[in-house]
């Protein structure tokens, strides 16, 4: 089986169920990604999405102690599709240990923690069932669209090569370069599968206020963020963008999240986590 992981969307994925378990809330917080734009481009832009965050030296940084010797194997069936263990681990474990660079521990209480397991699973099985249905719809992927996918990737993570990105994803999520390639090929099958049934993903910029305003909501009283986000009308083209992509993350996650509802109607699912 292969390990599963949207990698355009993995620090989104691990911090929104982290804030699900820590929170107790199903609200949704697309973050910024933290590429590093080209020499010779304005820098105001990402000197005020890193002023949004904390200084590392302020926040202490939780040791979470991970520990899944009690977890089954496998872990879900899906349609007679196993989700075996290796699978839960690595998702698991790469999501708790983002999210305490982010200074969450969701091991540190054995409720959050049993409850962050099943949401682990369940999201292995909505994946698992978004593609089962796109290849039930015979929707392909060629190695050019993984490649192109490939050098977004890049980008986002500032790599200047296709080695310097295996290097990064093997050191922090574990991950060999057949790995990559083939979790790519997974998520672009998904993409085209929500594309047909959803349309392209569009947003206004009511959309885009309104993500500023809920941003804005999660900050307040939070230590070391308050006033660090520039008012709506001073950001500049850069911040406006970056906003207008995490709307159009926030949307897609949603058309995901719908149709995977759908699916798990008609679905036979077993989850023993």
């Amino acid at each position: 089986m292969k390990k599963r992981i949207m990698l355009t969307t993995s620090l989104a994925f691990a911090l929104s169920l982290g804030l699900t378990a820590c929170n107790g809330d199903g609200e949704e917080n697309g973050e910024a990604d933290d590429s590093e734009e080209a020499q010779g481009e304005s820098q105001e832009g990402e000197d005020q999405a890193s002023d949004a965050l904390p200084d590392e030296e302020e926040m202490e940084m939780p040791e979470p102690d991970i520990d899944l010797e009690d977890v089954p194997d496998p872990v879900a069936e899906v349609n007679g599709e196993s989700i075996d263990k290796a699978e839960f681990e690595q998702m698991y474990t790469s999501s708790v240990e983002q999210m305490a660079m982010y200074g969450m521990d969701v091991t540190e209480d054995e409720e959050q923690e049993a409850e962050f397991r099943g949401q682990v699973a369940e999201g292995l099985v909505a994946q698992t069932l978004l593609t089962q249905a796109a290849e039930e719809r015979g929707i392909e992927v060629d190695e050019e669209e993984v490649d192109e996918e490939l050098e977004e990737q890049m980008e986002l993570a500032g790599a200047e090569s296709e080695e310097e990105l295996f290097q990064l994803l093997e050191e922090q999520q574990g991950m060999s370069e057949d790995e990559v390639r083939d979790l790519l090929e997974e998520e672009l099958l998904v993409e085209q599968l929500l594309a047909e049934e959803f349309g392209e993903v569009e947003v206004s910029d009511e959309d885009i206020e309104e993500l500023y305003e809920q941003q804005m909501a999660m900050m307040e009283g939070q230590e070391g963020m308050e006033g660090d986000m520039p008012e709506f009308e001073d950001m500049d083209e850069e911040m406006e963008e970056q906003l207008r992509m995490e709307a159009e993350s926030q949307q897609m996650e949603e058309n995901r999240a719908a149709l995977t509802d759908e699916l798990e109607e008609e679905a036979t699912v077993e989850i023993h986590v």
